[in-house]
């Protein structure tokens, strides 16, 4: 009887082995590559705010309407990097749209000025003093500040609109976009209180 006896090869054996783990390292590597960023939220408000809304209040605006540049429009925050280019991030994102949340931080900060900030649809009056809020920037940059600018109209009953422009500016104590929302905080605040003064002017 003849024996048939099946040789493997070293070699051949190396080779299949180098494939295998190949193909298992760039399915690993493939997994790490497709797992999403983690993702972090901010809100622009403060939600310490909400005592210093039951002040007494000496003054009501209503807010007809907050009008956005088109980059604060994404739900990703923005830094500018160059005089001339804005990174929007993919992974630090708004909890609530930019408008939302300017709104409430400007109500909060009007309520520390004994002003009541509110919407049209919650008071109705003929002789209700109106705001309107037309923002530029509010944008951290890479000279290390946050930048608000704008214009806001404050309008009386059966008077023309009076136009109050605006631009502040406050310094990051600290990298990161957590900074960039104390420092965006710090200058609503500022605006809360130029909107108090031009309101409490008398006719």
């Amino acid at each position: 009887m003849i024996m048939q006896v099946e040789t493997f090869s070293f070699n051949k054996d190396k080779k299949s082995l180098k494939i295998i783990i190949l193909a298992v390292l760039f399915s690993f590597l493939s997994a790490c590559g497709s797992t999403p960023n983690a993702l972090t939220y901010y809100l622009l408000h403060s939600t310490e705010n909400a005592s210093v809304l039951h002040r007494e209040v000496k003054q009501t605006v209503v807010l007809d309407k907050v009008t956005l540049p088109e980059y604060l429009k994404h739900r990703g925050l923005v830094y500018q990097t160059s005089d001339t280019n804005l990174h929007i991030s993919t992974s630090h994102l708004w909890a609530e749209p930019v408008d939302e949340g300017l709104t409430k931080a400007l109500k909060g900060a009007l309520a520390s000025q004994n002003v009541a900030l509110v919407r049209p649809d919650h008071y109705v009056s003929e002789e209700s003093l109106h705001i309107s809020l037309y923002i530029n920037d509010l944008v951290s940059t890479y000279e290390g500040e946050v930048i608000f600018s704008g214009e806001y109209a404050v309008t009386r009953t059966s008077e023309e609109a009076s136009f109050h422009p605006f631009m502040y500016k406050a310094p990051l104590n600290n990298d990161g976009f957590a900074s960039s929302i104390i420092a965006m905080r710090a200058t609503i605040e500022t605006l809360a209180k130029d909107i108090s003064n031009a309101v409490h002017q008398p006719n």
